[in-house]
Parts: structure tokens; C-alpha cells; sequence
């Protein structure tokens, strides 16, 4: 099949069949905008409709995983942006941008500013325009329930403004994985992106504050999102980034001497999971990654969504992780 376009397609209708016999993971997150409201058969609902419904195909994912579009007239003109993690591929882009079509308008039904986020893409629709313009006036925040006894905090400090400034040097692909050892055997694992329609300047001053969220809300926890509306900083002590050859190797850092090894006693959950039978060998269970989880709003505080964990990953997804994850429902709340 030699012809890009027919490829394009053939491989969005592939996905799509796919996701209509395949369980879709829950989003992270959802934020619906109180500043206004549209009705089922108003000129805006049907722009919106007519937009989203063209998001599939219009995104330019082969490059960045970004699109932008608008479409109408004041004051019924609808702008959507969205991003893709900057380590998929084509088919899982696609299968999570679906996916957000479909959860936005379910979760903000009538409102005319909404926005989406799953942890491998986020959507964003609204009457004003939201491009090139840095927002980081929402602020999801998650940490893992468990607290370290010897926290890396220190090395977090190397590899944290390290993959911001790589980040904001990235042009096209504001977008920048990286890993560093820890006491000789942990392997913290991060990313840092950026929408690439801001400025290198926006981008750095995004993350900055999504560092500064970091060492606000994580210190001393084995994993933490921070998600801005223009920005993103993830990191675990798990490898959560798909294995794929058009993804960007991630950049080791030296870090500094660790401290002498100590063995961490047994973590305590904050808050008990549900326990999930297994039957394979080897396979940890119960869960080790349940997260706390706050959402704020121009600084204050707006929702305390239920404990959670990163949702299922969508078809062609990939994850190499030794153990059991859990995962929890959707979290979402009005805000001004």
C-alpha cells in the first residue's frame, strides 16, 4: 500500500473497528468551563460536533502528534486543540484521540469550554482562542500513596529542568523523555512535554511551575503527574513509555552519588485498593501505584477526585512493567 493516504485510512478504519470491540481505559481527568453553556440544536453544537468529528483525520501525526483547528463564525466559533505523548505511534495516537472525542462531550455536555486528558493524549475545545497561548491556570496533580524512605528528591533536581530545557529547545516536538539510576538499582523514569504551538520561552516557564508543582505536592513519593493545559511532567519508578521505533531514545543523566543503600521497609497504603486475584507467576498484586489526586484553578483548590491509578492502555499500546497495576474510575468536576 504505497499511497499515503489510503494507508492513513486504511489504518484509521483498522482503529476504529478496533475500538468498538475493545474496553476503552477511563480519562485521567476532565475539567468543564462554568463561563458558558450551549443548546442541543444551537449553531455552536453543531460546530462543535463538526469539529471534533474531524479531528481524526486532521491531525498531523506523523510529525507531532498536534493539531489545532477552528471552525464558524462569532459568536459561534469552536477551537480545539490536541497532543498526543510524544512517544506513540500512529495507531495509538489515533485510538486515544478517538477516544477523547467521544469522552468529552460525554463528560461537559453543554458546556462551551471543556477540556480532556488520558495519560497518553489530551483534547481541549472552547468559544476563545486557546492557540499559542501558554495556560497553566489548571493544575491536576497526582502522587503515589507511598512515601520513600530514601527519597531521590536529589536526583529528581538533575533530570527534572534537564528534560525542561530539552523540552523547550525541542521546536516542532516540545517533548523530552529521560530515566536516571538511582542507589544502583532504581531507575526513575520521566517525561516532559510541552503543546508545540507555545514558545520555547512559554514552554520553560510552563514547566517550571509543573517542577515547582512537583517538589510542592511529591516530595518523597515514588511517582507524580503534574498536567497543565499547555504542559505535562510525569515520573515514575516504572517504565511507562511505549517501546517504539519512532520514538525518541530517552537521555541518560549522570546523577550524583546516591546515599549508602538502605533497605526500605514495606510501603503502608494510605488507602486500601480493592484486591485483584492473579493467577500469574511471579506477578505482584496487590497494586504498588494508587495515587492521591487534587485539582486546582487559578490556586485554589476545586476537586479532590477518589484514589486512582493510571487508566488501561489503549490498543497498541505497550508497557513493560513486573508487576499488576490497578485502576480506578474518571474524576472531573465544573470549574469557573
Amino acid at each position: 500500500m504505497d499511497n499515503p493516504r489510503l494507508s492513513f485510512w486504511f489504518l484509521f478504519i483498522l482503529n476504529f473497528l478496533v475500538s468498538l470491540t475493545t474496553p476503552q481505559p477511563a480519562p485521567r481527568y476532565n475539567f468543564c468551563s462554568t463561563s458558558g453553556n450551549y443548546t442541543t440544536e444551537s449553531t455552536y453544537s453543531r460546530n462543535l460536533n463538526d469539529l471534533l468529528s474531524s479531528i481524526p483525520t486532521s491531525a498531523d501525526l506523523d510529525s507531532d502528534g498536534f493539531f489545532n483547528a477552528s471552525i464558524g463564525q462569532n459568536p459561534d466559533q469552536v477551537y480545539a486543540i490536541g497532543l498526543c505523548r510524544g512517544d506513540l505511534t500512529v495507531a495509538s495516537c489515533l485510538s486515544c484521540l478517538n477516544n477523547s472525542v467521544q469522552a468529552i462531550t460525554q463528560a461537559c455536555p453543554n458546556q462551551k469550554e471543556a477540556g480532556l486528558w488520558y495519560d497518553a493524549c489530551m483534547l481541549r475545545f472552547s468559544n476563545r482562542s486557546i492557540l499559542s497561548s501558554m495556560d497553566d491556570g489548571f493544575l491536576y496533580v497526582a502522587w503515589n500513596v507511598y512515601n520513600q524512605t530514601t527519597p531521590y528528591d536529589n536526583v529528581l533536581e538533575d533530570l527534572l529542568p534537564d528534560l525542561r530545557d530539552q523540552a523547550a529547545a525541542g521546536g516542532v516536538r516540545k517533548y523530552a523523555p529521560g530515566e536516571i539510576e538511582y542507589m544502583g538499582h532504581w531507575t526513575i523514569h520521566a517525561l516532559e512535554q510541552c503543546t508545540p504551538d507555545i514558545s520555547g520561552l512559554d514552554c520553560k516557564k510552563c514547566l517550571d511551575s509543573a517542577i515547582k508543582d512537583v517538589f510542592t505536592y511529591c516530595t518523597g513519593r515514588y511517582g507524580c503527574f503534574s498536567i497543565k493545559p499547555s504542559c505535562v511532567l510525569r515520573f515514575e519508578s516504572y517504565e511507562f513509555l511505549q517501546t517504539a521505533a519512532d520514538a525518541p531514545s530517552p537521555t541518560p543523566i549522570v546523577a550524583p552519588p546516591p546515599p549508602p543503600l538502605v533497605a526500605p521497609p514495606p510501603p503502608i497504603l494510605l488507602q486500601s485498593p480493592p484486591p485483584v486475584p492473579t493467577n500469574t507467576p511471579g506477578v505482584l498484586a496487590p497494586a504498588d501505584f494508587w495515587y492521591e489526586v487534587r485539582a486546582f484553578y487559578n490556586g485554589t483548590l476545586v476537586d479532590v477526585p477518589p484514589l486512582a491509578a493510571p487508566p488501561a492502555l489503549h490498543p497498541g499500546m505497550s508497557r513493560s512493567v513486573p508487576f499488576i497495576l490497578h485502576y480506578a474510575g474518571i474524576g472531573g468536576k465544573d470549574i469557573g
